[in-house]
């Protein structure tokens, strides 16, 4: 399947996306839906030890098939590939499969961008579980 860089993507496409990033930043002017919304514990931790602190949360809501729809946690934009991430603690809550199904069926969905599924470990250490479309153990 083909992928697209970021200033491939259509012009309504792309403005779309950096409206949403900007509006996700520590700026005033905000979607609502982000309104006190803020990373866990767990999430800030992935955001400043792996993606250096330049991940937007929470910048982008995919539409799905049957009208779902899934945030992923972070986005990052490097040498014009957009890159989705979710992140999951060492402890499953009752939303563990759900978020999965949901980032599966995305990463089906729109092939042209880059997801990954990291998890944090009991023992402290990041470990990447899912990248596109094959599975890391």
């Amino acid at each position: 399947m083909p992928r697209y860089k970021f200033n491939e993507l259509p012009d309504h496409v792309r403005e779309k996306v950096l409206l949403q990033i900007r509006a996700s930043s520590d700026t005033p002017v905000r979607a609502k839906r982000d309104i006190g919304s803020k990373p866990n514990k767990t999430e800030e931790a992935f955001n400043r030890l792996i993606l250096n602190g330049t991940g937007a949360y929470e910048a982008v809501t995919f539409r799905l098939p049957g009208g779902s729809r899934y945030t992923p946690d972070f986005f990052t934009v490097e040498d014009g590939m957009a890159t989705f991430y979710e992140v999951k603690g060492s402890y499953r809550l009752h939303s563990h499969g759900r978020a999965l199904t949901a980032f599966k069926e995305c990463r089906a969905q729109f092939p042209m961008f880059r997801f990954e599924w990291w998890e944090k470990q009991k023992s402290g250490e990041w470990k990447q579980k899912y990248e596109n479309s094959e599975r890391k153990d």
